[in-house]
Parts: C-alpha cells; sequence; structure tokens
C-alpha cells in the first residue's frame, strides 16, 4: 500500500481464523483508495486509523484488486459519498451558527423577523441535509446492488466455463 491507505470503518466479522503478529483475530476492513476501492483486508485489531500500533499485520482479504467497469464505478460513488458529507458538515456548521446568533438575539420584538428569518433558513438546511443523505444512501444502495450483480455474473461465467 504505497498510496495514502484511507479505510472505512466497516468491519467485516473474521471467520477464517486469521490472526495477527501478536496473536489476536484479525480484523477485516475496507480500503477506499484509489488504487483499491472496496478491497478489504485483515489488519490488527489494535490498528489505529491510518496507522499501526505496535503490531503491522496486513494481508488482503480480496486477492483480486478491483478493475475495469467496477474500479471506476467504485471510485466514482466513493467521491460523490465524500462530497455529500462534506456538503452534510458544512450545513450543519452553518445551522449551529444561525442557532447561536438567533439565541444571541434574544426574544426582542426589534428583533423577531430576523429570528423569524433565521428558524426559516436553519429549517430549509434540516430538509437539504435530509435530502442529501437519502441521496447517500441511495448511492450507497446501488454500490452494493452492483457489486451483488458483479459477483453473481462472475459466479455463473466461471460454473458456465468449467461445465
Amino acid at each position: 500500500m504505497a498510496q495514502s491507505s484511507s479505510s472505512s470503518i466497516t468491519e467485516y466479522k473474521n471467520e477464517n481464523g486469521v490472526v495477527c503478529n501478536c496473536n489476536h483475530a484479525a480484523n477485516i476492513v475496507q480500503a477506499w483508495t484509489d488504487d483499491n476501492p472496496g478491497r478489504r483486508f485483515y489488519c490488527c485489531p489494535e490498528r489505529v486509523e491510518n496507522g499501526y500500533g505496535k503490531c503491522n499485520f496486513f494481508r488482503w482479504f480480496d486477492v483480486e484488486k478491483p478493475h475495469g467497469w467496477q474500479h471506476d464505478a467504485l471510485v466514482g460513488a466513493r467521491d460523490v459519498m465524500r462530497q455529500q458529507k462534506e456538503e452534510i458538515k458544512s450545513l450543519r456548521k452553518k445551522i449551529r451558527a444561525l442557532m447561536q446568533e438567533s439565541e444571541h438575539m434574544g426574544h426582542n420584538p426589534t428583533n423577531l423577523k430576523q429570528e423569524s428569518e433565521a428558524c426559516d433558513t436553519c429549517e430549509a438546511l434540516k430538509r437539504e441535509v435530509m435530502i442529501l443523505n437519502e441521496r447517500s444512501r441511495v448511492y450507497r444502495n446501488v454500490l452494493i446492488t452492483s457489486s451483488v450483480g458483479f459477483t453473481v455474473a462472475l459466479g455463473v461465467f466461471i460454473g458456465v466455463l468449467k461445465w
């Protein structure tokens, strides 16, 4: 892994009995680098995000690298999800700022109109956050469905070749 390593928090149960160098059952984690999007690997459970502690155990769970349309789809979906997470983060920050501003204004009758506008803006931002969360879920489902479909098609193709 010469590239920058970025892994999702998604961990899978290790049913193969693989142990790391410090004799712990190895975790299976999913990489999201440009070269290995969605590819799973074994690592020590003591591993901290994007680095290792005492044990630097690493072994690929998925033998083959993603390639072709699968690679492109995974990288594209990952980038869209990252962009949406940043948008959501920005919108939440704006919501917090508007809420703090609203609290500092108090309930002065002269500020009532401004407070009402701030609440409307806040509600609009909340709706936009909900829409972006839903889009993110849709992209994630498309990604999972296409991966499963590819795996099934590959299995059928291999079965036909062996027949």
